[in-house]
């Protein structure tokens, strides 16, 4: 057996090939080699069907072919050229496509932010223009529009046509309760309006700051913004219906495909794509009591199993963002891995870590730590000096040193701290109220039990990670392909038992591994089976027992459901809970045993592929359970929208930005320039009542108006987490930390006159005021004569300028 995965690789024609002649190579080869393609039709049906859905929901079809346009012309064209040309063909399109498509965001967001500071952000257009004239132009780079050597089978591209068709079905509760207008959002979302005000901050200055309070300097993962405020300046298209809409569905179906692509590259195997697709999103932690629990703590499973399903697919798009150009990264390492050289590689490799640093922080640690663990295990298994992990490890630890200094404020740990199964305790919680528990014990005893059973649930939905760890595979285990996998998966698990964060940002360390915790499972799975090596073939005989296998798992967790859908109250929280994952355990492990008692485990170990597959069946339920709850509501309230009924709150509130403050932002937008500055008397996220804190979340002012304001709200800023944590409160609950500058903002809305006015004008530069009579007393503007003239009202919200 191969001491590596990737046993074949797929013919790469690298930079050392023989230059084209002129005239024979260019765009309408590779388009021709794209019309030839199997996968073609499904391909096709994938972007019809996307179109209609987005139309259903709002998307006008110019819109949606407006945003497709510049995203092959201006990010997926360019960056397969670019990707082609440093690396050289894979000789697969479908693995140069996604990867250059994940090349083209990072240069497309890095030309934006210099045109942008430069004051002339259509620049961004040199990106796409020059990248493509050069490789007409110059010889030698003619070669990138070569079409594929290899076909996409069409069973793999129906099968990921698939996988992704139930991620944009998913997508559907994200655009049902969020509008292209208002409501916006659901009430309770303060994310969308702090992601909009990003979205207008990149489109009209650079650097960025947090608009919500003017002058506050923006430590945070914002690369993402620039990529939707350049596609907003090129297309025309409101960042609204980026935001809610456009942006996010190529990056998740993106990220997908490079975790397809990336099984293969490992197997050999075409099976090992769609499979490992699954797994990423499909099989989550097993639910044998059936419990109807939507959005369960973090996640949907009773335990944190790192779903990808979550709403932070649509309401983080630095995760989603970041996801895509992380699992790019990973490709590039397991290229240099097994074998490829030049410069081309380790070049592509840099410009995506520099990427990654600004669109999602946790991942470059995430991967330092990942790669020197892959050296440290190569020399204590002496297996020598790995070179191509400790060049990278070296890169990614400089990559991540500069983030820290440039974007991150020297080290700002935006509320993350070290608080060992902080996790876990809220899933006690939870577990706990679904079962009706009320006995003795204590928080952190139920947490520790919750800690092992999460870790169970583990083992179930990456059950495959085990194969790779007996003795007969030991030097495929300790493959640096491998290993890779294995380090970035074990820094997730650790870091959501280890850290703890006020909002739980702690889970996006595992929904960061997850897809490399899946892709080793599966590599697993292809050994046992015996389909990994040479060919990657997979029988029908063999694949029809596995398909069985994973029906069994899933009829066992539904028989037990029939059987104890509820675990009765009483004072034994840990066993009512284990019980029932014990079962599962003990079916997994009696087919294992009565396998070996009949002589089935081969060397081969294909009853071990069995045991995998029934493991994986049991997280199945869960999955389909989240997804009919999705069409069910969906076909109950109505396809097109949430009823606005159904999305009041307790305070009333039938959107997290209001009607009015929609109204007057919108009206703002269009009646004041982008350096114009905001005042307002509102700062607190929803309706307090006396003597409630204020949830210093509100950021509905700057979103609708797409201007800076003096003071609005003061959340998500690391000036808030440090107050934060000095004064032992909440992040949403910490006080403004300039007191004389809140109290000046506060004094021109009840005292108003020229003096107060006059400080916010002359000292603050402030140019209109937004007088929200909710938020509080407000004097009466409109008897001045002066320095204030009323330009808008919108019920209780009253527009001057400030003359």
């Amino acid at each position: 057996m191969s001491t590596t995965l990737d046993a074949t690789r797929d013919p790469v024609a690298g930079p050392g090939e023989p230059p084209a002649t002129a005239g024979r190579l260019g765009p309408r080869e590779l388009l021709a080699s794209l019309l030839r393609l199997p996968s073609l039709p499904p391909l096709a049906a994938g972007l019809a069907g996307t179109a209609a859905t987005l139309r259903f929901y709002g998307v006008s079809l110019p819109t949606t072919l407006a945003f497709a346009g510049w995203l092959t012309i201006g990010v997926v064209l360019p960056g397969l050229l670019l990707w082609r040309a440093l690396r050289g063909r894979s000789g697969w399109l479908v693995a140069d496509v996604v990867a250059g498509a994940a090349v083209g965001y990072v240069v497309e967001v890095l030309t934006y932010i210099a045109a942008r500071a430069a004051g002339q952000p259509l620049l961004v257009l040199a990106w796409p223009a020059g990248m493509i004239a050069v490789s007409l132009v110059v010889p030698r780079l003619r070669r990138v529009w070569r079409g594929a050597a290899e076909r996409t089978p069409a069973l793999w591209a129906w099968s990921m046509l698939l996988v992704i068709g139930v991620l944009v079905l998913r997508s559907v509760r994200m655009f049902r309760s969020h509008g292209l207008g208002w409501p916006v959002t659901n009430p309770a979302d303060a994310d969308t309006p702090f992601h909009l005000a990003l979205i207008a901050e990149a489109k009209h200055h650079m650097p960025m700051q947090a608009p919500w309070v003017s002058g506050e300097p923006l430590i945070y993962h914002w690369f993402v913004y620039p990529e939707m405020a350049a596609t907003s300046w090129v297309t025309g298209i409101d960042p609204l219906t980026l935001l809610v809409r456009l942006t996010p569905l190529p990056m998740l179906a993106g990220t997908l495909l490079l975790v397809a692509v990336i099984a293969r590259r490992l197997t050999g195997g075409w099976w090992t794509g769609p499979v490992a697709a699954v797994v990423t999103l499909f099989v989550l932690a097993p639910d044998p009591y059936g419990w109807l629990h939507y959005d369960g703590w973090f996640g949907f499973g009773a335990y944190e199993d790192g779903s990808m399903f979550r709403m932070v697919a649509w309401s983080s798009p630095t995760q989603t963002f970041g996801a895509l150009l992380f699992a790019a990264v990973v490709l590039v390492l397991l290229d240099r891995f097994n074998g490829d050289r030049g410069k081309g590689p380790w070049l592509l490799f840099t410009l995506l870590l520099a990427g990654l640093a600004g669109a999602k922080s946790p991942y470059l640690p995430l991967l330092t730590g990942a790669l020197v663990l892959v050296v440290l295990v190569r020399l204590a298994t002496r297996r020598g000096l790995h070179r191509p992990a400790l060049l990278a490890a070296a890169l990614a630890a400089a990559c991540t040193v500069a983030a820290q200094v440039v974007l991150y404020g020297g080290g700002a740990n935006q509320g993350l701290v070290v608080r060992p199964l902080a996790t876990m305790e809220g899933f006690a919680t939870v577990a706990a109220t679904w079962t009706g528990y009320t006995g003795p014990g204590t928080p952190a005893g139920h947490a520790r039990v919750a800690a092992g059973l999460t870790v169970l649930c583990w083992l179930f939905m990456w059950a495959g990670i085990l194969v790779l760890t007996a003795p007969r595979h030991r030097e495929l285990l300790l493959a640096p392909s491998t290993l890779l996998l294995l380090a970035v998966g074990a820094g997730g698990l650790a870091g959501v038992l280890l850290f703890g964060h006020p909002g739980g940002s702690q889970s996006y360390l595992i929904v960061s591994a997850r897809p490399y915790l899946a892709l080793a499972s599966v590599a697993g799975l292809a050994v046992a089976s015996g389909a990994s090596g040479a060919s990657g073939a997979m029988t029908w005989a063999r694949g029809g027992v596995l398909g069985l296998a994973t029906t069994a798992g899933v009829a066992a967790v539904l028989l037990m459901r029939r059987l104890d859908a509820v675990p009765p109250a009483g004072e034994r929280l840990g066993w009512e809970l284990a019980r029932s994952y014990l079962i599962l355990a003990g079916i997994a492990l009696a087919v294992t045993v009565v396998g070996a008692v009949a002589g089935l485990i081969r060397r081969d170990g294909r009853i071990l592929a069995v045991a995998v597959a029934l493991c994986a069946g049991y997280g199945l339920p869960t999955a389909y359970d989240q997804t009919a709850v999705v069409v069910t509501d969906t076909a109950a309230g109505g396809w097109r929208a949430v009823p606005a009924a159904d999305l009041v709150d307790r305070d009333g509130r039938t959107s997290a930005i209001d009607r009015d403050t929609w109204d007057a932002g919108r009206w703002l937008q269009a009646h004041t320039a982008p350096g114009d500055l905001l005042a307002t008397n509102a700062h607190c996220f929803g309706l307090r009542t006396v003597g409630e804190p204020c949830d210093n979340r509100r950021f509905a002012l700057a979103a609708a108006s797409g201007r800076r304001v003096l003071v609005e709200g003061w959340g998500f800023t690391n000036t808030t987490y440090e107050r934060a944590a000095a004064d032992g409160v909440p992040p949403w609950f910490a006080g403004f930390w300039d007191p004389d500058r809140l109290a000046a903002n506060d004094a021109a809305f009840t005292d108003p006159g020229p003096a107060t006015i006059g400080v916010l004008r002359d000292r603050y530069h402030v140019r209109w005021l937004v007088a929200d009579a909710t938020a509080g007393p407000v004097g009466d503007l409109g008897a001045l004569r002066a320095p204030v003239v009323l330009r808008f009202t919108a019920g209780q919200l009253t527009v001057y300028e400030v003359t």
